[in-house]
């Protein structure tokens, strides 16, 4: 799907493979119709909890940290290695990235990523970001 942002039509699937070289999370959807604007991109992400038990076992021994605390440690990493995306993507552009489940069925992270021009403001973006995480699971 082409989307604007600012005066460049982008591809959601260029992205979408930019997203999975760069950072690792792999993208289980491409959302951007979902989001029901020509200006956004959206993908949800997900990535295996056993990656991330291997960035964070220097700072924390995982057999002693209890399961909700491990869970927050989870999403606020998510949420910073998602973020490391925009240094790379097109100028003008502004990401929201927000983690909300940990699916034990296949022991991963899910996250959802948004992604707009600098000019639809940080607010807006978030209320997309928010909407589609009343549409997934």
């Amino acid at each position: 799907m082409y989307i604007v942002l600012g005066d460049e039509i982008i591809d959601s699937e260029e992205i979408k493979q930019l997203i999975e070289d760069e950072i690792p999370f792999k993208v289980e959807k491409d959302m951007t119709k979902g989001t029901k604007r020509e200006d956004t991109l959206a993908y949800k992400l997900s990535i295996p909890v056993n990656d991330l038990n291997q960035i964070i076992k220097d700072e924390y021994d995982l057999e002693d940290i209890g399961e909700e605390d491990l869970f927050d440690e989870y999403m606020t990493l998510c949420d910073e290695i998602i973020m490391e995306v925009e240094e790379i993507l097109p100028d003008n552009t502004i990401v929201n990235a927000r983690s909300y489940k940990w699916d034990t069925s296949d022991d991963s992270i899910k996250s959802i990523i948004t992604i707009g021009h600098i000019q639809m403001g940080e607010l807006k973006l978030s209320d997309v970001t928010r909407r589609l995480l009343k549409q997934v699971d």
